[in-house]
């Protein structure tokens, strides 16, 4: 078939042909390839680090130091859905609560304002808790309190001292977390 053809047509089609080659192969072969490298690479970027802590002698200051800013760093959970992320704030605070030695009379959660008005932001959700207690287990609850990965924060937090005995405290806090729409 080729031998029908004049040089002109013949050039034509093996131009053609490899660059039809050339897409196949980027398409095929150097493109996923080249997806999936920089997932691979920040993986291979993050054992790295891994390993690297793992490798440090702990007497050492400064894996020392590194420990304890590690510590200090409270954590926090990506927000999930509204309908998920309150009960799961809810149960952990109440956990907390109970840890401190603390009684509540009344929790509730109530939906706050969103932070933005499109569909894609985020709503402020708020735990209201009221009860009793001794000033030394409200400041162990806010010591717990960074450990709680759904708290973003305290945003309100009253406290009032019994009448007959000074060391009982009667408390009022909310706390707050971020949700999905």
């Amino acid at each position: 078939m080729l031998e029908k053809l004049n040089t002109k047509e013949r050039r034509t089609v093996l131009i053609s042909a490899v660059a039809c080659g050339l897409m196949l192969l980027y398409f095929l072969v150097l493109e996923p390839l080249s997806r999936d490298w920089g997932k691979v690479r920040s993986q291979l970027a993050a054992s790295r680090e891994k390993a690297a802590l793992l490798k440090m002698d702990p007497k050492d200051p400064q894996t020392q130091r590194q420990k304890r800013l590690l510590e200090m760093v409270p954590v926090l959970e990506m927000p999930a859905p509204a309908e998920r992320q309150g009960p799961l704030l809810q149960e952990t605070f109440t956990e907390q609560l109970k840890k401190a030695g603390l009684v509540s009379r009344r929790l509730q959660l109530v939906r706050g304002r969103a932070l933005r008005t499109d569909a894609s932001g985020y709503l402020v959700l708020n735990v209201q808790s009221q009860g009793g207690g001794t000033y030394q287990q409200i400041i162990k609850l806010l010591e717990d309190l960074p450990q709680n990965g759904y708290c973003a924060g305290v945003q309100k937090l009253v406290l009032k001292a019994d009448q007959k005995d000074r060391q009982k405290l009667d408390w009022e806090m909310t706390v707050f977390t971020y949700a999905a729409r």
